[in-house]
């Protein structure tokens, strides 16, 4: 595991442990392992989730992970598995979507309201531009090259906004959330 990440999601209330004795008030981290190597040639970084509410007895509830076989993301080129996560506590998302930069497949928006079952409920692909830098590896003596986005980092604000950038020259992708994942946030009436 590389984590790039540890995001704090604390007093979570969980409706499944609501009745139990310690109540359904719980703190969680979420913790983003960094994909370091292109075409799948490592173990895949995913999302982990682990319950800190006894700060000296952390344990894993959840994972989260992109279906490689929904992009055919390892033959892509590039990197495929996580990069990092939104790291701001704005409250139209903190403890309802998590954010994450998942490298060739893009940014992902995860509902986290229920931390031991992550869901994912939006995604956006940014499209390989002109100035798309192709991502390459080896294979015995030759290199392999191929084009394939990177989104690096993403970040929110409180109007509402996420910010996707790309490592491979692709760009700034500023975008707004619909449909269900837009129900989840906790926008303004």
């Amino acid at each position: 595991m590389r984590a790039h990440t540890a995001f704090p999601l604390l007093k979570m209330d969980v409706a499944e442990f609501a009745h139990d004795k310690d109540g359904g008030t719980r703190d969680f981290v979420a913790v983003v392992d960094e994909s370091l190597v292109n075409e799948c040639q490592e173990a895949r970084q995913m999302l982990w989730i682990a319950d800190i509410t006894t700060e000296s007895r952390p344990f894993g509830v959840a994972s989260f992970t992109v279906p490689e076989a929904s992009g055919d993301f390892c033959t892509r080129g590039g990197r495929f598995g996580t990069h990092s996560s939104n790291e701001n506590v704005t409250p139209i998302y903190y403890r309802r979507i998590l954010f994450l930069a998942h490298f060739n497949a893009g940014v992902r928006a995860v509902d986290i309201r229920d931390p031991y079952h992550p869901r994912e409920v939006a995604y956006f692909i940014p499209s390989i531009i002109a100035k798309t830098e192709p991502r390459c590896i080896k294979i015995g003596d030759a290199e392999r090259c191929k084009l394939a986005i990177q989104t690096n980092n993403v970040e929110v604000d409180d109007r509402g906004y996420i910010y996707a950038v790309d490592r491979a020259n692709t760009g700034l992708h500023i975008l707004e959330l619909t449909g269900e994942a837009r129900k989840i946030a906790a926008f303004p009436r």
